[in-house]
């Protein structure tokens, strides 16, 4: 009998994904998320000027329980490609943070962590080095010190890269068995990168060991901020209610991770399980919509987000091929 290796069973869910996104008239679907974002916390530490974390009010803010965090693991366990353990808020600050990596790891899903690194320190950083984390990738938007702290205020420049530099040099120690690590660096309108200091930036992380830099362009967070640029006309349906779902900190299950302030709730995993909210009657709605183009008969955040108006090739958005990686 041939053996089906895990890069092959990932392919053959995204063809059948892509199947019922493309062609399928039916808005539900015979399988469990493929992807899962989980909220640690939505609190953060910076207030960075393309993020509208800073509006959410201090009554809506709170850290998962690890009760909750479990619950939700055991029930993508066997079924989800991966968990990015990252929302709307920095996720290292929540004090249990590698305690809910090693349980999702010794369940089998693979976790990948966001962060903008201003809360590592050497403990916490060697702690995530021997979690099971899979993948873990920095926010970090500037390459010198007037660009970085002009968007993520808050932090300091040499600070917060001397702490990356540190992990990389904890990882080279820990082995081969450590996370994939990535440094995320977003180019904001009006702040025009030095290609010198772009270059000196690249280098000296790639010397340091790390594994992927990716310059990436803001977007408008489904409408809730302006990053200056035109959105265009045309339609395409956002992939997301086929392959994902977002569990907030305090159990409530969103569209997307777009969808900042939570418009979008197509129920709560503390009284529904997942797979029956992945396919409960306002995801299906927001599938059929989608499927059929009729643009007039989104909501928002849906009808103002630039995600659904992506290029395409054979019908499916070129960003969604991303999945393929990592």
């Amino acid at each position: 009998m041939t053996k089906i290796i895990p890069h092959q069973r990932a392919i053959g869910r995204l063809l059948r994904i892509m199947w019922h996104y493309r062609f399928s008239r039916r808005t539900e679907v015979p399988y469990a998320p493929y992807r899962l974002w989980i909220e640690p916390t939505n609190r953060c530490n910076l207030e960075c000027v393309m993020c509208p974390n800073r509006e959410q009010a201090e009554g809506e803010l709170g850290f998962m329980e690890q009760g909750l965090f479990r619950r939700v693991i055991d029930q993508a366990a066997g079924s989800v490609h991966d968990v990015n353990l990252h929302h709307r808020g920095e996720p290292t600050l929540h004090p249990e943070l590698e305690e809910m990596i090693r349980y999702a790891d010794g369940k089998g899903v693979k976790v990948k962590l966001h962060t903008n690194g201003t809360a590592l320190t050497e403990q916490r950083s060697e702690a995530l080095l021997r979690s099971g984390l899979r993948l873990i990738s920095f926010s970090f938007d500037g390459y010198d010190a007037e660009t970085y702290e002009s968007v993520r205020v808050g932090a300091r420049f040499e600070a917060t890269l001397e702490k990356i530099l540190r992990f990389l040099e904890l990882k080279r120690r820990f082995g081969p068995r450590g996370p994939r690590t990535v440094v995320e660096v977003m180019e904001i309108a009006g702040r025009a990168p030095d290609p010198a200091a772009r270059a000196r930036f690249a280098d000296s992380l790639a010397a340091a060991g790390l594994d992927r830099l990716i310059i990436k362009k803001p977007h408008n967070w489904a409408g809730n901020v302006d990053v200056g640029k035109s959105v265009p006309d045309a339609f395409s349906a956002c992939t997301f209610p086929w392959h994902a779902l977002v569990v907030l900190w305090d159990g409530r299950v969103g569209a997307c991770p777009h969808d900042f302030f939570a418009k979008i709730i197509h129920g709560d995993v503390r009284d529904t399980p997942l797979r029956e909210i992945f396919n409960s009657p306002r995801i299906r709605d927001l599938r059929a919509s989608m499927r059929e183009g009729r643009f007039e008969a989104l909501s928002e955040p849906c009808r103002s987000c630039d995600t659904v108006r992506r290029k395409r090739a054979g019908g499916i958005p070129l960003s969604s091929l991303k999945f393929l990686r990592d």
